[in-house]
């Protein structure tokens, strides 16, 4: 005898926890909140997606997959390293003008105080990337690697601080044509003597 159906679609279900988690974090987010967003009963949520922690990490990596990454494909144009970080900062600058106080679900999560060690490592894991990432980039210019591994320490970390900056702004729900002015400001400071 067939089994009932599911009264639910997987994929849109995880829509629906990423955008949970993304509005109100991992703590704030309880059992109930992921149940009624994907209309799933706790019964079928545990035994198709397991616990909090889980469904969380699942939502984080798809949030990066098609949030984050495609946001760092920017690095790849043909302009020169900082021009397209200039770019990466304006287009994130973008991200959190049209996503006031929701921000990024990952740098949200990366300053939240979370206490399952599981979270904590995804979390990590996913900054991490993005920091190889913007280093990885930034090595591709011959004047920064000429100046030293100092120089392109410095601007990843100052780049990290931007966007930390940037999303504190849109989840105080500052408006996005003040977003978009620090984003810009930002861009371009990296042409200031202090780098280059």
């Amino acid at each position: 005898m067939a089994g009932r159906p599911k009264s639910y679609d997987k994929d849109t279900a995880m829509e629906a926890f990423v955008d949970v988690f993304w509005s109100k974090g991992f703590d704030a987010t309880s059992i109930d909140d992921l149940q009624a967003a994907a209309g799933i009963k706790r019964g079928s949520f545990y035994a198709a997606f397991g616990g909090k922690d889980e469904v969380f990490q699942a939502a984080l990596q798809r949030y990066w997959d098609e949030v984050t990454e495609p946001g760092l494909s920017s690095l790849t144009s043909n302009k020169s390293p900082l021009d397209s970080l200039a770019e990466f900062i304006r287009h994130i600058g973008a991200f959190m003008s049209a996503n006031t106080f929701r921000g990024c679900l990952l740098l949200s999560s990366a300053v939240a105080k979370t206490e399952p060690q599981t979270v904590k490592g995804a979390v990590a894991e996913h900054m991490t990337q993005m920091e190889i990432h913007l280093k990885s980039h930034l090595e591709k210019d011959l004047d920064l690697n000429a100046a030293g591994p100092d120089c392109i320490e410095a601007i990843t970390a100052y780049v990290l601080t931007v966007l930390m900056g940037l999303n504190a702004l849109a989840r105080t729900g500052h408006d996005g044509k003040t977003i978009a002015l620090a984003a810009d400001c930002a861009a371009r400071s990296l042409k200031a003597e202090l780098f280059v």
